[in-house]
C-alpha cells in the first residue's frame, strides 16, 4: 500500500463537513432552465403566430367581404339596371357600416354611380390596399353585365385586429408557460431534488465508523432514488470493512511513507548535460534557478559550469577531466556565489552519459544548509558555551594555524592564568553568581588583548591568553601585568553583591622551531603556579627550553 492509500483512508475516517447551505439548488436551476427555454419558444412561436394569423384574419376578412359583396350584390344590380342613384348609395353607405371597409363604390356602364368612404391611408409599413371588385348582372339576365362593384378593405384595421388577436395568443402561450415552469420546478423540486437533497443531509450527520445507514426517503424505496439509497448503505459496508484493513496496514506502511516523503522533499536536483569543455548544453528549471541560467528553450548563450564556482585548486576542472576520460571521481562540494554576493554550497556529481560520446551527465544538490550546519558544528565545539571563549579544542585549532603560517614561531606567546578566591565566591554567593564572575573576566580580558590574540576557557576558572606576532617579549609582560590589575578589580554578579578576586599568570615564549601546544601549556602551568606560591595575583615567566 502506497502513501496514497494512506491519505485515503485518513480522509475516509474523516468526519464527513457539515452541509454548506445551498444557495443555488437544483429546483431553482431547473425552473430558471425551462423559463429560458420556454421563453425562447414561446417568443419564436408567438413570432410565427403573429405572422400566421395576421394572414389568416386578413384572409378571413377578404373572405367576409366577398360574402358581404354577394348579399347586396342583388340590390345594388336592381339600383346600376335602374340606374337609381339613390339605391345604389344607400347600397354603398350599408356597406361601410361594416368597419372592414374603408371605401364602397357602384359603377353603372363605367360612370360611378355611387360612392361612400375613401382610400384607406395605411400607416407606413402597411402594404396599400387591394380593392375587391363584384360585377353586377342584369335583373334579368345573368350573363349581361351592366355594372361593378368595388370595394376597398380597411387595411389599418385588419392589422390592428390581427396584432391584437395575435398578442392575446402570445398571452396565453405565456401563461401557458409560466405554468408549465412552475409545474415541472414543483416536479422537479418534490420527486428530486428534496429526496437528494433528505439523503445528502442524512449522509452529513451518518456515524460512518459505527455503521449507521441512510433511509431511503418517503415513497421513492422503490425508484431510483431508492437505488441510490441502497447503494449508499453498500458502499457504507465496504467502506465499513476496508477502514479496519487500512488502520492496520497504515502502521506497516507508516516507515514508508516517511521514506517516500523525504524522496519526494529532495527530489528538487540539479540536473545537466555537459560537453568535455565544461560547457553546458541542457539543465532543468530547478538548475536554471539556482544558477540564474535562461529558461530550457532559450539556448542564445553558452554556459560554463566551472565558472559559477570559487575553485582556485582547480578540482572541478580535475573532476571533468577524469569523467570525460571514463574514470568519474566521487561527488565535491563547491562555493558558489551568486550576484548578490549570496554564499550557497553545491554538490556535484559528474558521470559519463551513455549513448553520447564526450558528453557528460551532472547532478547538483544544493547543501548550503549542511554546509553552514557542519560549521556551525565545528564552531560550538571549538567555544565554551558559558563564556563564547575558545575552548581546549579551539585553542589546539588556532595554535596549529598560527604555527603552520610561520615555521619560525619567535614572537608567539601563551599566558595562562586562574582565578584567586573563585571558590569562595561559589561557595558564598552560589553557582549563578560563580557563572556569572566567569563571563565578566571573560569580557575583561577581551577588552585587553588585541582582535588578533585569542583568549580561552580551558577549564572551571582556567583561562589561556594566545598572544601571536608579538615584536618583543616586553608587549607579553605589559599585557601579563594589565591582566593581574584588571582582574584584582571588583565584579558586580549581581545587583547587590560584589566581589574582589585575582589572578594567577604563568607566561610561556616559544622558541625555534615552534614547540608543542601541550609542551607551552605545561611550560605556563608551572610558571602559574610559581606567580601562587609567590603570593598570587602576579605574574611569572616559564624558563625558556
Amino acid at each position: 500500500m502506497g502513501p496514497d492509500l494512506t491519505v485515503a483512508a485518513a480522509q475516509a475516517v474523516a468526519p464527513i463537513p457539515p452541509p454548506r447551505p445551498v444557495r443555488r439548488g437544483l429546483a431553482v436551476r431547473a425552473t430558471l432552465l425551462i423559463l429560458l427555454f420556454g421563453g425562447v419558444i414561446g417568443a419564436v412561436v408567438a413570432w410565427f403566430s403573429a405572422v400566421l394569423i395576421e394572414r389568416t384574419e386578413r384572409d378571413r376578412l377578404n373572405g367576409a367581404l366577398v360574402e358581404l359583396m354577394s348579399t347586396v350584390e342583388r340590390a345594388a344590380s336592381v339600383a346600376a339596371f335602374a340606374g337609381d342613384a339613390q339605391l345604389a348609395t344607400e347600397v354603398v353607405i350599408g356597406l361601410l357600416n361594416n368597419r372592414s371597409i374603408a371605401q364602397a363604390v357602384i359603377e353603372d356602364s363605367g360612370i360611378v354611380l355611387a360612392a361612400a368612404g375613401g382610400p384607406d391611408a395605411s400607416p407606413v409599413g402597411l402594404r396599400q390596399p387591394l380593392a375587391l371588385s363584384q360585377p353586377l348582372h342584369s335583373p334579368f339576365d345573368d350573363t349581361e353585365v351592366i355594372g361593378q362593384l368595388r370595394i376597398v378593405p380597411a387595411v389599418e384595421v385588419i392589422a390592428r385586429d390581427a396584432a391584437s388577436y395575435s398578442r392575446f395568443i402570445a398571452l396565453i402561450l405565456a401563461i401557458e408557460v409560466v405554468l408549465i415552469t412552475l409545474g415541472v420546478s414543483w416536479v422537479v423540486t418534490r420527486g428530486v431534488t428534496r429526496p437528494i437533497r433528505t439523503l445528502s443531509d442524512d449522509l452529513h450527520r451518518l456515524d460512518a465508523e459505527g455503521g449507521a445507514h441512510v433511509a431511503a426517503p418517503r415513497g421513492h424505496e422503490h425508484d431510483e432514488i431508492g437505488r441510490l439509497a441502497e447503494d449508499i448503505n453498500g458502499l457504507i459496508d465496504r467502506m465499513a470493512v476496508s477502514l479496519v484493513s487500512e488502520r492496520r496496514a497504515r502502521e506497516l506502511h507508516a516507515a514508508a511513507e516517511r521514506k517516500w516523503r523525504l524522496i519526494f522533499h529532495n527530489a528538487e536536483t540539479g540536473l545537466c548535460t555537459i560537453d568535455a569543455g565544461g560547457r553546458l548544453s541542457d539543465w532543468n528549471p530547478w538548475l536554471a534557478r539556482l544558477l540564474n541560467l535562461p529558461l530550457r528553450d532559450d539556448r542564445e548563450g553558452r554556459f560554463i559550469l566551472g565558472e559559477r564556482f570559487v575553485d582556485a585548486e582547480g578540482h572541478f576542472a580535475h573532476m571533468l577531466g577524469e569523467a570525460a576520460l571514463g574514470r568519474p571521481l566521487p561527488g565535491a562540494d563547491f562555493e558558489c556565489r551568486d550576484s548578490s554576493g549570496y554564499v550557497r554550497w553545491l554538490n556535484v556529481v559528474l558521470n559519463p552519459l551513455e549513448g553520447s560520446p564526450g558528453m557528460l551527465q551532472g547532478i547538483i544538490n544544493d547543501v548550503t544548509e549542511r554546509k553552514r550546519a557542519e560549521a556551525l558544528a565545528r564552531t560550538q565545539a571549538e567555544r565554551d558555551a558559558l563564556t563564547g571563549l575558545l575552548n581546549r579544542r579551539g585553542v589546539e585549532k588556532v595554535y596549529g594555524a598560527a604555527a603552520r603560517e610561520s615555521r619560525e614561531a619567535a614572537g608567539l606567546c601563551l599566558l595562562m592564568f586562574d582565578l584567586d578566591g573563585f571558590k569562595a565566591v561559589n561557595d558564598t554567593h552560589g553557582h549563578e553568581a560563580g557563572d556569572e564572575l566567569l563571563k565578566l573576566v571573560a569580557r575583561r580580558v577581551e577588552s585587553i588583548v588585541r582582535r588578533s590574540d585569542k583568549v580561552a576557557r580551558i577549564g572551571g576558572d582556567e583561562f589561556v591568553v594566545l598572544l601571536e606576532r608579538l615584536n618583543s617579549i616586553s608587549m607579553a609582560r605589559q599585557i601579563a601585568g594589565k591582566l593581574v590589575d584588571l582582574l584584582a578589580q571588583p565584579f558586580a554578579v549581581s545587583e547587590s553583591v560584589l566581589v574582589t578576586i585575582g589572578a594567577s599568570v604563568g607566561v610561556a615564549y616559544t622558541h625555534c622551531p615552534p614547540a608543542q601546544l601541550a609542551e607551552l601549556l605545561r611550560r605556563a602551568d608551572g610558571a602559574m603556579y610559581e606567580a601562587k606560591k609567590g603570593g598570587k595575583s602576579q605574574y611569572r615567566f616559564a624558563f625558556p627550553t
